[in-house]
């Protein structure tokens, strides 16, 4: 299904990655459109997004990943710029009586792993309104903290913009993490162990440029040890921003301007000498046709698994260029196991809005992927953040 979204009044294991001769860590981790379907990566149900559309499964491309690890591209993402109509609402569940870690499949009483991405569909989506403050500030990427339902957000004007956190999102406000003076983004939450030295990573706008930076947080608002994470993700003289990381794998995925256009690299860290960051070679599928990655900022999110990276990028037609007026979507892929995409990704047309000028950014699962969060501006400037449900 798809909504049209409205504004209120207006983990798994972690482990060190060695840089050069630094030690950091990573993380563990009513409109119209057809529901996105992902299919699974390798055996498991490790994650996946795969695309079809409904939840059967196929092995063929274009349809749905098997539970047995079929590849496939994720459900295009439609044809923007006609104008939105009242989209049916999802069967309702006929009796589930679900467990921790499980949702109940949309007009069934099937209850399923959270950590299955065989199937990966979405209920309506509803705004975290208590983490909004007045008309024109910008939230944006909602990303889960140490436990529960505890998230990092980012609040404030872009030139003024401070990483918050929120031990309860729907009692209010939460609390600055950022220092006073400095204009912060995108926290990505490294979940501790015994030999964590920094816990979250996040951007600093700072004299020379956006900067990839980490620090070991201590609930509420304690940071310490703070450093700059090491060249190469970081390059002297250049903007690095919105970092994504994999545990399991040891893939790095973040934004820079090093090759003079903003450009979405990766790196495997985990290998004694690792090769050069890249150019992710990232294409979506917009119809029939497949186009490259473009836009200023991915903003990319990937589990810890690292089998599947969840980002946003403007709108585009079959002739691949941009429509809905500077739109942008959220889209979903699924990564190979050397860590570069299996397919053209698709977009999460149960999420993004179309006949508009709407951005849908920064997509990130839960810590038990059983939901969704996101950021949107309803085409108005003014961001808010989305939670929705997996079905």
């Amino acid at each position: 299904m798809r909504f049209c979204l409205f504004k209120p009044g207006q983990q798994t294991q972690l482990r060190a990655l060695c840089l050069g001769s630094v030690t950091w860590l990573a993380l563990g981790s009513g409109c119209t459109g057809k529901p996105f379907t992902a299919g699974a990566s390798g055996a498991g149900g490790s994650a996946g997004a795969a695309a079809g559309v409904g939840g059967e499964s196929s092995n063929e491309a274009g349809e749905s990943g098997s539970s047995e690890g079929g590849a496939g591209a994720v459900s295009s993402g439609g044809q923007g710029g006609e104008a939105p109509s009242a989209g049916s609402g999802g069967k309702p569940p006929v009796g589930c009586s679900c467990g921790n870690g499980e949702y109940c499949q949309d007009g069934t009483n099937k209850c399923r792993k959270c950590a299955d991405f065989s199937r990966f569909q979405f209920g309506d989506a509803q705004p975290l309104g208590a983490l909004g403050q007045t008309p024109k500030t910008i939230e944006r990427f909602a990303r889960p903290a140490a436990t529960g339902s505890s998230l990092f957000y980012v609040s404030g004007a872009l030139d003024n913009s401070k990483i918050m956190y929120t031990a309860v999102p729907v009692s209010g406000l939460g609390t600055p993490v950022s220092p006073a003076m400095q204009v912060e983004s995108a926290p990505l939450f490294v979940n501790g162990f015994k030999d964590q030295v920094q816990n979250l990573f996040f951007d600093r706008r700072e004299p020379g440029g956006r900067k990839l930076r980490m620090a070991l947080w201590m609930a509420p608002a304690t940071l310490t040890k703070e450093a700059l994470v090491p060249e190469p993700i970081n390059a002297p003289g250049f903007d690095d921003y919105s970092i994504a990381i994999s545990s399991a794998t040891g893939n790095v995925y973040w934004m820079s301007t090093r090759n003079q256009e903003p450009e979405l690299l990766w790196q495997p860290t985990s290998m004694s000498a690792p090769p050069d960051p890249a150019v992710l070679d990232l294409k979506v599928r917009a119809g029939s046709a497949e186009c490259p990655r473009s836009g200023e900022d991915a903003t990319p999110w990937v589990n810890a698994d690292g089998t599947l990276l969840l980002f946003r990028n403007p709108s585009v037609d079959e002739n691949c260029e941009l429509n809905d007026s500077g739109a942008s979507d959220l889209f979903a892929v699924q990564l190979d196991s050397d860590g570069t995409p299996r397919a053209a990704a698709s977009a999460l047309t149960s999420l993004n809005s179309t006949g508009g000028t709407s951005i849908e950014t920064d997509p990130t699962l839960s810590n038990d992927a059983c939901t969704i969060y996101f950021a949107s501006d309803n085409g108005t400037g003014d961001f808010d953040l989305y939670k929705a449900p997996r079905n």
